[in-house]
Parts: structure tokens; C-alpha cells; sequence
């Protein structure tokens, strides 16, 4: 019984764990906002890297989307880089965003102390930024970051603010985090390079979601001057799009995590059937003293078979409670919530009852065609 039980509760544990990791995500995607729209430059999977396929999305498309757009009131620039922050007691590497001041209302981002940096700040390029609770724990612990300096790739930046915690998610740490104003980025950390990573924009709200979709696609034409016939060198990617996406990739990471947890079952279904062959021949007088009193080959089917899939029932029963019990010590270890999803017990405990069928079905099978002379005769 001991590989069903291992085998039930891994596939309950690996299932729940991604069931865990997807409602993370979905939460981290819905603290965005539900009116967010992503604008980034086409992109196409080449040889393990992301080709662009257009022109850079940049200040010309911004200012044209920021002066006519009706459906889109807040807009934001992103440069995204990544980069090494030195502080008083250490360094991390770690990634900093470039934004605009209506950053911190498209996204939703929350101050606990200190202050955002304004639009001024933006216009003048000020060295100012604002981190998350992660980056302080490394360059500031135990002290106060607000009005300290950090070295951002050998550049100033004076700490103005600090983010509320959000925690870490399935796909990344969201407090491992510098955010500073995109001109200053782009200026003195990004280089020659003056395109924008991507345009974050804010819908009127979560109905007129289409609209600004729409509303954008026709002015980032006319920006780009792409002909009627042609296909947009950008893309516009909605919040809803967005979890369907990350909803479709831990769905299949799920899958496969159960399929591997599913190797257990099978490895516990050849041990039930190795020792089933052995009790077959350790009660071969048993077996023909049945036969020879009336017992039909169906009887001793039904003998064998039964104590196969009891074997399998009670390590499954046994299995999903362990199952349950890991997932509770998972969660007060790591504070990873794991949910028991009740069709992840439902799969490991059919598995384990179509295992016992399965494989106690050959020994009960060669139980049943003994002969019962040879069977009587035999030491």
C-alpha cells in the first residue's frame, strides 16, 4: 500500500500546489487594476528569443496617445531594466522600472511611507525613486530607507519612498522592486536606447475596455503610418487576455506535474500485483481446496480481485490524508497557500481504485485457472 499512498499524495499535493500558484497569479493580476491595458511592440518567439517584429514603441506614440486618446485618462511609459542597487548594507541584483506618475494609479500601488515622486520630478529627470519592502530588507535592514541613497549601475538615486507589501506571487517576487522616474531611466541607466519597453494605460473603466483597445489600435496605426492592408506592428494586451494566458500556462504546468505524481501510482499498482502473485502461490493448496468443493472460476476471481482493490482503496483513503495533511504543512512553512482542490482527491482516489482493478486483476486471473489436482498436489 505504501506506493499508492505516496503516489495519492503526491498527485493531490503537485495538483493543489498549482492550483495555489494559480490563484496567486490571478490576485497579483487583479490587484492591476481591471481596466489595464499593456501596449508593447509586436514580438515573435525566434530561436529561443523574442524578435521584434515593428517599430519601437517610443515618446511619438505616447504623446499621440496621451493628447487624443477619450477612453484611456491615465497613461504611463514603462523601461524596464535590469540592474544592481548598492545600499549601505549590501547590494541586489533586481529590476528597475522607468514610469510616469500615473504608474502608481494604473497599477494600483500603494505607499507606506514617504512619498511617490511627482510629475515635475519626471519632467526634470530628478535621481529620486521609490522601492519595495524586498529591496529594503537587503540594502536597509532594520533601518528607515526614506531619504538614504542607493547606487542604482553607479548612479545616485535618493529613496523618497516605500511600497506596501504585495508579497510574492507564482511567477515573481512583486516587492523585489525600484521604481524611478522613466526620464531619469532612460537618460542615465538605459543607454542609447530611447524606446519604451511598453506603454501602461488605464481604461475609463472595465466596460469601456474594448473601447480604449479599439481607440488605441487607430491612433498607433496612424502614429506608425501603417496602410489599410497591412497588420499592426504592435500589440495591445488587456488584463482579461492576460489571465487567460497565465491561466492556460499553470494550467498545463499543473497537468504535467500530476502526470509525473501519477508515476508513483503506477509503481505502487506493479508492487500490489508482485505481492498478489505471491499470495497467489503461497495459497495454491488454498485455492485448490476451494476449486475442489464447488468454487467457480468466477468466485476465485472475485476473491483475489476484492483484496486487490481494497489494498488500493485503503492506501488511497490513507494517501488523500496525508495529501491534505502536506499541503497544511506546506502552508504553515512557507505561507504558500495551497488550496486541496476536491477534484485533485477525486483523481487520486480513482487512480488508486483503477489500479488495484487493473493490477490485481492478472493475479486473480491466474488464481482462478489453476487446476485444482495440481493445485491440492502442490508443497
Amino acid at each position: 500500500m505504501l506506493g499508492i499512498i505516496i503516489g495519492v499524495a503526491a498527485v493531490i499535493m503537485t495538483i493543489s500546489a498549482g492550483e495555489g500558484a494559480t490563484l496567486q497569479v490571478e490576485n497579483q493580476i487583479s490587484g492591476l487594476g481591471t481596466n489595464l491595458l499593456m501596449i508593447q511592440t509586436k514580438s515573435e518567439h525566434k530561436a529561443g528569443i523574442n524578435v521584434r517584429m515593428g517599430r519601437p514603441i517610443d515618446e511619438k506614440d505616447f504623446d499621440m496617445l496621451q493628447k487624443n486618446s477619450v477612453w484611456m485618462p491615465q497613461l504611463s511609459p514603462l523601461v524596464a531594466i535590469g540592474a544592481q542597487a548598492i545600499g549601505p548594507s549590501g547590494y541586489k541584483s533586481t529590476m528597475v522600472y522607468g514610469v510616469s506618475y500615473d504608474y502608481f494609479y494604473i497599477t494600483s500601488r500603494a505607499i507606506q511611507s514617504g512619498s511617490f515622486f511627482t510629475e515635475d520630478d519626471v519632467r526634470t529627470a530628478k535621481k529620486y525613486c521609490v522601492i519595495g519592502q524586498t529591496i529594503r530588507e537587503e540594502l536597509f535592514p532594520g533601518e528607515d530607507p526614506i531619504g538614504q541613497q542607493i547606487r542604482i549601475d553607479k548612479v545616485p538615486f535618493t529613496v523618497i519612498g516605500l511600497l506596501t507589501e504585495e508579497g510574492s506571487g507564482g511567477m515573481q517576487d512583486m516587492d523585489d522592486i525600484i521604481i524611478a522616474p522613466y526620464t531619469t531611466v532612460q537618460n542615465r541607466l538605459y543607454g542609447h536606447q530611447r524606446g519604451y519597453t511598453m506603454i501602461m494605460a488605464s481604461a475609463l473603466s472595465e466596460d469601456h475596455i474594448a473601447d480604449a483597445e479599439m481607440e488605441a489600435t487607430e491612433l498607433l496605426r496612424e502614429s506608425h503610418k501603417i496602410k489599410d492592408e497591412d497588420e499592426d506592428d504592435f500589440e495591445i494586451m488587456t488584463q482579461i487576455e492576460l489571465q487567460e494566458i497565465t491561466g492556460n500556462i499553470t494550467g498545463i504546468l499543473t497537468i504535467l506535474l500530476g502526470a509525473v505524481a501519477s508515476i508513483s501510482l503506477l509503481v505502487g499498482g506493479i508492487g500490489i500485483m508482485n505481492i498478489m502473485l505471491v499470495s497467489v502461490t503461497e495459497r495454491t493448496r488454498e485455492i485448490g481446496t476451494r476449486l475442489a468443493i464447488g468454487a467457480r472460476e468466477s468466485d476465485i476471481l472475485t476473491q483475489f480481485l476484492i483484496e486487490a482493490i481494497v489494498l488500493s482503496l485503503v492506501g488511497g483513503f490513507l494517501g488523500v490524508l496525508f495529501g491534505i495533511i502536506g499541503n497544511q504543512i506546506i502552508y504553515k512553512a512557507t505561507s504558500f497557500y495551497i488550496p486541496t482542490a476536491m477534484y485533485s482527491i477525486l483523481i487520486g482516489f480513482g487512480f488508486a481504485a483503477l489500479v488495484g482493478i487493473t493490477f490485481g486483476y492478472f493475479p486473480a486471473r491466474k488464481a482462478a485457472k489453476l487446476n485444482p489436482i495440481d493445485a491440492l498436489r502442490y508443497e
